[in-house]
């Protein structure tokens, strides 16, 4: 039935504002586009007319699975993001990192909102794991795993 994961896609807010986080976090933007159609909506099941949408990618496979920003403009992006991650739903979007040490230094030196500190764990088959989750501009979870 399904051949791969394309992407994910986080509603944003700003989307100058979450095109720079997520480049400073190492994504490239691949796409950048606007939809600006009466119908747009209706193949999302939300009443919309335009929004813009940038595919971001990290690396550069051009089938690696995308983070689609999307910031809705006619009407605006509305709500907020879970208030806690035991949510039924999508709750974070997890990345790998070599260093997780490092990583967090240097997003606790951007003064990125964290949801814990860093944690050391005992992973899958007794491996050790860091784990630690923070929070995009609008409030999206996202989260970092090393070790695995």
């Amino acid at each position: 039935m399904l051949q791969r994961l394309f992407h994910v896609n986080i509603c944003v807010r700003d989307m100058e504002r979450s095109i720079r986080f997520y480049q400073d976090l190492g994504f490239i933007k691949v796409n950048d586009f606007t939809l600006d159609d009466p119908s747009v909506g209706d193949a999302l099941g939300v009443k919309a007319k335009k929004l813009r949408g940038v595919f971001m990618r990290l690396g550069n496979d051009a089938n690696a699975p995308v983070l689609d920003l999307v910031e809705f403009i006619e009407p605006p992006t509305q709500g907020q993001p879970y208030p806690t991650l035991n949510n039924v739903g999508i709750c974070r979007v997890a990345f790998t990192v070599d260093d997780i040490d490092k990583t967090y230094a240097e997003l606790k030196a951007k003064r990125v909102e964290f949801v814990a500190p860093l944690k050391k764990l005992t992973g899958p088959g007794g491996a050790p794991m860091g784990v630690v989750c923070f929070k995009d501009p609008d409030g999206t979870v996202l989260e970092l795993i090393s070790g695995m």
